[in-house]
């Protein structure tokens, strides 16, 4: 696990983590206390979801629990949206 190999010592507070996915669990532990310890040890964490705004935090996905970690989570499914959440981001 990348978590395991680099997290404990890689990560400061001039890391910036940008994580992509729809937040899904698969039914499996979210690992939500490792992305907030991710989030404790770096400048910032943002969160990138290809999955419309209006199917977040429905079935297996946990979003909002990782959300609450991060310092900002865009919906990105196209091109625009992705300069949008740069821009935001910068």
């Amino acid at each position: 696990m990348l978590w395991v190999r680099y997290g404990r010592t890689g990560l400061t507070d001039c890391s910036t983590v940008i994580v992509t996915g729809d937040a899904r669990t698969n039914y499996r532990p979210t690992g939500g206390d490792v992305l907030s310890e991710i989030a404790r040890r770096c400048r910032a964490v943002y969160w990138l979801n290809p999955e419309p705004r209006s199917q977040w935090d429905t079935t297996d996905s946990v979003i909002g629990e990782y959300a609450q970690h991060c310092d900002a989570v865009f919906e990105v499914r196209t091109l625009r949206q992705l300069v949008d959440a740069v821009e935001r981001i910068l």
